[in-house]
């Protein structure tokens, strides 16, 4: 979907956060005036810009019958391969089953014009990073919001999922600092064994065609937050333990302010931690239990992990009994 300014006959390209009634030109700064038929998508009218990129963009929507809001993904049709087709499927078939108040599901996916459109909850928030540079949280908030992360991780568990891509650009932060996770494109299910046979066959095809090294295209997830098992390139690798890595990545990046080395052989800098949070004032005591917590969920050996995300979420909170609210945040 494109828009263009009246004044300046440019194609233009809004800004995040712009509101497409009061939009103007990024480039002419003249009024786009957009008509309510610019505004409308199917059944949805467009009401703000959330995010775009090489793959199309991201709208908070109002469903004109009802007046309830979502937010709708657009995706250019002649970007979207046909794994990507499956991608979205699985995200719509996976969340459909996930009934969690920190679960975004989505509704509904089609065609349209020169679109394919995926229809989810809106979330009224920030995603996971943004929300962290915005705020720089107390080591307390931040171990908080992983702790309810753990939580959301453990119900998905039980209905006999694995995520297999959570990342900080996958979590929005509510504004009551709730966490809520999306995008189930590459969600694993026990369910599912004919879409596993199809991975691990791919998987295979790439070992084979190079065996030195491994194709990027054959890792399921986002490398710097994927387990060393799905960086192994085999799909029926991933288990709940790969989430509880993917979400120690994330503890330790709130902690520390920044990600270990990237790769499958990355390096946690466990003394870098330790400086950081003892930089807060926390008790030596604390300090040594929260990097033990952290370290364990990012074991290489994922039987090292804690055994399930409910241990990770009350470790965490266990942590938090102490009521330390006034730490300062790590900068």
């Amino acid at each position: 979907m494109r828009f263009h300014c009246k004044n300046c006959k440019f194609p233009t390209k809004l800004r995040n956060g712009t509101d497409l009634r009061a939009a103007l030109c990024p480039k002419c700064e003249h009024p786009l005036n957009l008509t309510e038929e610019e505004r409308t998508f199917g059944k949805y009218e467009l009401l703000e810009m959330l995010g775009s990129g090489g793959f199309g963009m991201v709208l908070k929507v109002r469903q004109a019958d009802t007046g309830s809001l979502f937010t709708l993904k657009l995706i250019e049709k002649a970007s979207v391969s046909k794994a990507e087709r499956v991608h979205l499927l699985r995200q719509i078939h996976s969340s459909r089953r996930l009934q969690h108040p920190s679960v975004v599901a989505a509704h509904d996916f089609g065609e349209q014009d020169d679109y394919w459109y995926l229809i989810s909850d809106f979330v009224d928030g920030l995603p996971l990073d943004q929300w962290a540079r915005e705020h720089s949280p107390t080591p307390t908030r931040s171990i908080k919001v992983c702790a309810q992360i753990g939580d959301a991780l453990e119900y998905i568990h039980q209905q006999k999922f694995v995520h297999r891509d959570l990342k900080p650009g996958n979590i929005i932060v509510d504004f009551q600092e709730c966490p809520h996770i999306i995008d189930f494109g590459l969600c694993k299910s026990e369910e599912d064994s004919d879409m596993m046979t199809i991975e691990r066959y791919r998987a295979a095809r790439h070992a084979i065609q190079d065996r030195k090294t491994l194709a990027p295209e054959s890792i399921l997830g986002t490398p710097d937050y994927a387990a060393p098992e799905q960086l192994a390139g085999d799909a029926l690798l991933a288990k709940p333990q790969s989430d509880i890595y993917s979400l120690g990545v994330i503890l330790y990046e709130l902690l520390a302010g920044k990600r270990p080395s990237h790769g499958i052989g990355r390096v946690f800098n466990g003394p870098l931690l330790t400086a950081k949070l003892k930089s807060t004032g926390l008790p030596s005591n604390s300090v040594v239990r929260l990097r033990n917590l952290c370290m364990k969920a990012v074991s290489r050996n994922c039987n090292k992990r804690q055994t399930s995300a409910s241990v990770f979420s009350q470790a965490c909170r266990e942590l938090l009994s102490n009521g330390e609210e006034s730490i300062p945040p790590v900068s």
